[in-house]
């Protein structure tokens, strides 16, 4: 598998040079996680951030009340743990476990550490990566909080969706096994995803198992209200 290729995809990484991403990668290591496996627990050393080549990962934390609280949950393509890596504090603030049997990129802390220290235009490259990501995330965060069921999940399928071809150009969706993992991370009642899902038909939305089929993507785009930079961020 070619490390190099999956990091540079990260948003992290794609304002730096491919020279230091090959070198980066070689210090990366894939991990497989099977399904329930714990990443890192709460308090331990924030010593490597991770990217998704596979599956799902949830980060979460324990109540007061001994209830489980779910603060966020990553797909393929995402990176996670970076603020922990690069925090003052060294450590990881929530749990971390596999949702299903996945795959995952550890991303170690000392590349950047002597990087930085090495090049100044380096940690400026960084720090205009983050700012980009810092925008993906409050853009994340206005889907949730303005757009109806159906315009979350169009634009979630839209993040996800890998060119697939068939007669005609298409897109795939593959989903996790457990809807509610969708339900979770884009606000919404399990019992009324299904119900927002089907009111994407008439958009190019078709479903297959736990396959979804996007044929009109240009329809989907406009009915999320999403813009081009938003799609191929």
């Amino acid at each position: 598998m070619d490390l190099a290729k999956i990091v540079k995809k990260v948003p992290l990484f794609q304002g730096i040079d491919d020279a230091t991403v090959e070198k980066l990668a070689t210090q990366c290591h894939q991990k497989f996680c099977t399904k329930g496996c714990d990443l890192f627990a709460m308090g331990d050393l924030a010593n490597v951030f991770f990217i998704i080549i596979h599956g799902w990962i949830k980060l979460y934390r324990s109540s007061k009340d001994g209830e489980e609280v779910i603060v966020h949950i990553f797909g393929p393509g995402e990176s996670f743990a970076e603020a922990a890596v690069f925090g003052t504090h060294k450590s990881y603030p929530v749990n971390a476990q596999a949702l299903e049997d996945s795959v995952v990129i550890e991303v170690p802390r000392n590349f950047f550490v002597h990087k930085i220290e090495q090049d100044s235009r380096f940690a400026l490259r960084m720090l205009g990566s983050i700012a980009a990501r810092q925008h993906y995330l409050v853009q994340q965060l206005e889907q949730v909080t303005t757009r109806s069921a159906s315009q979350r999940i169009g634009a979630f399928l839209i993040r996800f969706c890998q060119k697939y071809q068939l007669a005609k150009e298409e897109w795939m969706v593959d989903l996790p096994y457990d809807k509610s993992i969708i339900s979770t991370r884009l606000n919404i009642k399990p019992e009324t995803f299904s119900r927002a899902l089907a009111k994407l038909k008439p958009f190019g939305v078709s479903i297959k198992n736990r396959v979804i089929f996007i044929s009109d993507m240009k329809a989907l785009v406009d009915f999320c209200d999403l813009s081009l930079s938003e799609v191929f961020y």
